[in-house]
């Protein structure tokens, strides 16, 4: 981050385990919103998760669900 934007301090970048902690916040309220969401269907629904990095350092992000009825 520094590198980025040099006029950054250690003081304003979060720590990472301020940064693991919202994280983890946000996904446990997201899979909350989900589980509301889907909780009156019939049959049950996987999902599967996957993160890589491209050559280029750009973030990925892959969600897939089954359904199995």
């Amino acid at each position: 981050l520094t590198y980025a934007r040099p006029g950054l301090s250690d003081k304003d970048i979060p720590h990472r385990d301020k940064v693991r902690e919202e994280i983890l916040r946000r996904a446990k309220m997201v899979e909350s919103r989900i589980r509301e969401r889907l909780k009156d269907i019939d049959g049950c629904i996987s999902f599967t998760f996957d993160t890589w990095t491209s050559e280029a350092s750009d973030p990925y992000l892959s969600v897939t669900g089954h359904y199995i009825s």
